[in-house]
């Protein structure tokens, strides 16, 4: 999500190169690029309030930008696009320190994944897959598993098996279990597979369907 938004906030910046001059109103952006602006910007918005919810900093600041006014004409003013593309890369730096504080546990709480394996997703940084979706998701179980809220444990841990094949070049977690490992681990480790994609499955079923 931070990789669209900052070719967003890119997209926004480059905006200011179009605007012209006008002996009435100053400098305007013509309304071919004015749409494009109120575009990117919706869909800036769209996805910091996926991020980090409808109560956030950055929203207003964006709905404003798209509404403000360059004079007669109805554009967007230089100083409004200006600050859109700013406010979209706040929202940024604040996704990805979201993204690395440590879930908020109850005191004395045992986490359900290991600090140090999320760690080790988020040191992982770009490559052919994005495991921010997944950090965020560990870090979630964590606190439902914390907080003993069970049947959201069981769905945050069934989205996260979602995430293993892929990696691992398989379509669903069964051929995981089916195929993977090697030669002298391949049968315990096709038993404690099945066994979770079995009971995990059929939990997260009972619970979906209730």
């Amino acid at each position: 999500m931070t990789e669209e938004l900052t070719k967003i906030a890119d997209e926004i910046a480059d905006l200011l190169g179009y605007f012209v001059a006008s002996k009435m109103s100053g400098r305007i952006l013509p309304s071919k690029h004015s749409s494009t602006f109120t575009a990117l910007a919706v869909e800036a918005r769209t996805i910091i309030e996926e991020e980090l919810g409808l109560a956030n900093n950055y929203s207003l600041p964006l709905i404003r930008a798209v509404s403000s006014s360059g004079g007669f004409v109805g554009g967007p003013s230089y100083a409004a696009v200006e600050e859109a593309s700013k406010v979209a890369r706040a929202a940024i730096r604040t996704i990805e320190r979201k993204r690395t504080r440590p879930a908020a546990l109850p005191p004395g709480a045992r986490p359900y994944v290991d600090p140090a394996r999320i760690s080790a997703l988020q040191a992982m940084g770009k490559g052919p897959w994005d495991f921010a979706r997944l950090v965020e998701l560990c870090r979630e179980i964590n606190v439902a598993a914390a907080n003993r809220c069970h049947m959201s444990t069981a769905m945050l841990l069934r989205t996260i098996l979602n995430h293993v094949p892929p990696v691992l070049g398989f379509n669903t977690f069964e051929e995981v279990a089916n195929s993977y490992g090697g030669a002298k681990s391949q049968k315990s480790f096709k038993a404690s597979m099945q066994r979770l994609q079995g009971s995990l499955r059929n939990i997260a079923d009972s619970i979906s369907t209730l």
